[in-house]
């Protein structure tokens, strides 16, 4: 199988509390850029403050952080923050030019 065709699997807490049976699949490529981000570099990264990205996760509309082993400690995969901001600038409005 070539390099692009091969499926890495990995769960988060969102698709556990769907399906817990239901991995779901990334490409290898995906997760090998991937870092970790605190809630410190999150809220630098999006410019929102946590409580507007808290509120976010609850409402479904900005991805869940993954815990980092304890019971305190998570983060946000930085691949799939910079999908949310990729997300946001597709769906911004088209600026009208002027003359």
């Amino acid at each position: 199988m070539r390099n692009s065709q091969q499926i890495q699997t990995a769960t988060t807490p969102k698709a556990q509390a769907e399906s817990p049976t239901t991995p779901i699949t990334y490409p290898v490529g995906r997760l090998s850029n991937a870092r970790i981000l605190r809630l410190k570099q999150v809220v630098t990264t999006v410019g929102l403050a946590k409580s507007s990205i808290y509120r976010r996760i609850q409402v479904g509309t900005f991805p869940p952080p993954i815990k980092l082993g304890g019971a305190r400690a998570s983060g946000w995969l930085s691949t799939e923050v910079l999908e949310w901001i990729e997300d946001q600038v597709r769906r911004r409005p088209k600026a009208v030019r002027s003359r």
